[in-house]
């Protein structure tokens, strides 16, 4: 890896919780541990981080057949998703595709969810990169009502010999792409945010390669659109490499994590600018060792029952079926450099837990304020497979985040 530097925060997170006690350590208490759903490949897990996850999943290896899984809070006691049917996606006819990723933005004025959902080849080209929107009313539908798959772009500028010169294709091309909404949840949590911003980030080769990122403002309610940025490095020099990204936004703040060479970890932190359809991402820091890391980042830094932006990050800690491991970790202030990581053990600088045996881990942070009492309201959803390499058993587990 290259230009990569070290930065591992010793120290305390902060949480506050609903009961007003401050917590030094935060880890997950597990509600649902392993409870089984479908053989899917390579699942995704998203939540509108009030109401809603999704999956998102290939039902076999290779370019095939996208699929997804809707799930609902449940109230009280219950403390659990409530999972829908699974679903073949349309746009219209039946997508093919590889590695697809599923974000979802809420909206409690007309109570729908916008979905979009990108994913690397299809009907056209295994390289090509592919998006859809769809919508889901959140109140009264069991399911995602999807449009048209459509090409994403616009790509990167190329240039060719004169008279061509340069110009900028139409379309965009990568492999393993991630897609995330921000919410934008202010002190209220209320999920308005008419137009959610989007982050969209790929690799340029099949293996590890540059990165390259979108940013896309989603419109939410019954027919949503969106409108696309440029294709843009996240570092300009060339020479930070990655694979399997996995990027998160909240409150304008992204989260991207990605896998080195020799199974090295690492993160950037940036800043998101809509009108200029940018990010301002920090050097890569790494942060220990593993593999298909997940990232998911919730809150605005200032609300009531989190002080900062608080994440959780999972990974596998072999390059195959074995152990699952997460961390939790704060952003903050209101211009984020770094995570302050949680620790296990009071000095310890080991934050990773294990929670599960699997690969492909994925993580969804939610405001969750159904439970009572609710140890944090800030639930986390997470999906696996339990073995690498092929469409296996997918688990679910759901919990909270405590702190110690």
């Amino acid at each position: 890896m290259n230009n990569v530097t070290v930065s591992v925060t010793m120290g305390l997170a902060a949480l506050l919780l609903a009961g007003a006690t401050k917590a030094q350590d935060i880890s997950i208490k597990w509600k649902v541990s392993g409870d089984p759903l479908t053989d899917f490949y390579l699942p995704k897990v998203a939540s509108d981080a009030f109401e809603d996850v999704a999956i998102v999943a290939e039902a076999h290896t290779g370019l095939n057949d996208l699929q997804d899984k809707l799930g609902f809070f449940q109230p009280l006691a219950k403390a659990q998703v409530s999972w829908t049917g699974t679903n073949y996606l349309y746009g219209p006819t039946q997508q093919i595709g590889h590695a697809p990723s599923i974000a979802l933005a809420y909206n409690s004025v007309n109570e729908y969810d916008a979905a979009i959902e990108v994913h690397q080849g299809g009907q056209e080209d295994e390289s090509s990169l592919w998006f859809q929107l769809g919508s889901n009313a959140t109140l009264t539908s069991p399911v995602i009502s999807w449009g048209d798959a459509t090409q994403l772009g616009p790509g990167p500028w190329t240039c060719g010999p004169y008279p061509r010169g340069c110009g900028a294709p139409k379309f965009d091309y990568g492999y393993n792409a991630t897609v995330a909404a921000d919410n934008d949840l202010g002190p209220a949590g209320s999920g308005d945010a008419i137009p959610a911003t989007i982050v969209e980030v790929h690799q340029a080769a099949a293996g590890e390669s540059a990165l390259y990122y979108h940013v896309g403002v989603l419109t939410i309610g019954p027919s949503p659109s969106i409108t696309w940025g440029p294709s843009l490095p996240f570092d300009s020099s060339g020479k930070t490499l990655g694979s399997v990204p996995t990027v998160s936004i909240a409150n304008n703040v992204a989260v991207l994590v990605s896998q080195g060479s020799g199974g090295t970890l690492w993160y950037s932190i940036g800043a998101v600018d809509t009108a200029t359809s940018t990010i301002a991402w920090t050097a890569p820091i790494s942060y220990g060792s593993g593999y298909n890391p997940t990232v998911s980042v919730y809150g605005d830094g200032t609300d009531l029952w989190i002080r900062g932006r608080v994440l959780v990050e999972a990974h596998q800690v072999d390059d195959g079926t074995g152990s699952l491991v997460y961390s939790v970790g704060v952003l903050k202030g209101s211009s984020p450099t770094s995570i302050t990581w949680s620790t296990t053990t009071s000095g310890s600088l080991n934050t990773n837990i294990y929670y599960a045996t699997g690969c492909y881990p994925s993580v969804a942070l939610a405001f969750d304020g159904y439970t009572a009492p609710s140890p944090s309201e800030v639930s986390v959803t997470e999906t696996h497979e339990t073995a690498c390499g092929s469409a296996t058993m997918t688990e679910y587990w759901f919990g909270y985040l405590i702190g110690k």
